[in-house]
């Protein structure tokens, strides 16, 4: 399951989403009951909370934990059966496999993955397809009002020729 958020995810948001995830196990043993089957520890889906940032405060209040030997830095998981991770996209680091993640941040970071994805190769199997999304989404912000300081990248886009 996957959680996407434009702000910092708060405490609350972070329960509700656990909630929906427990709601979710609750529904497929129910299933299982059901069926005279089992559900298996390792079947259970696990929740991904992405968040533009997370502060030192929230991650400790849930126990959240980096895994560094096997998970990049900004992965922080909370205990094994919570089967729960929260990213924290500010921490991530600058790659072309996070890419797509930190477009999802705000601020400088965002800046700076959208900044990386007009200057991947024109090329590039998802060049277009990522900026026209990215275009899209812009469009939908803005509609829904809930921007804050950032960049149009339109007149760039425009004239690179990949927005009309």
């Amino acid at each position: 399951m996957f959680e996407p958020f434009r702000n910092a995810a708060t405490p609350s948001q972070i329960r509700s989403c656990i909630s929906k995830l427990f709601d979710t196990h609750a529904d497929l043993q129910r299933q299982a009951n059901r069926d005279n089957s089992r559900v298996r520890e390792d079947d259970l889906p696990w929740l991904w909370i992405f968040s533009p940032t997370a502060s030192a405060k929230t991650l400790d209040g849930f126990r959240a934990i980096l895994d560094e030997e096997n998970w990049l830095p900004g992965v922080y998981f909370l205990g094994k059966y919570l089967k729960t991770a929260i990213v924290a996209i500010h921490q991530l680091p600058r790659t072309e496999e996070t890419l797509w993640l930190r477009i999802l941040g705000k601020g400088k970071v965002q800046k700076q993955a959208i900044e990386e994805l007009i200057e991947l190769p024109e090329n590039h199997p998802f060049r277009s397809n990522a900026l026209e999304l990215l275009y899209n989404l812009r469009i939908n912000l803005e509609a829904s009002q809930d921007l804050d300081e950032e960049v149009d990248y339109s007149p760039r886009l425009k004239a690179r020729g990949i927005l009309s």
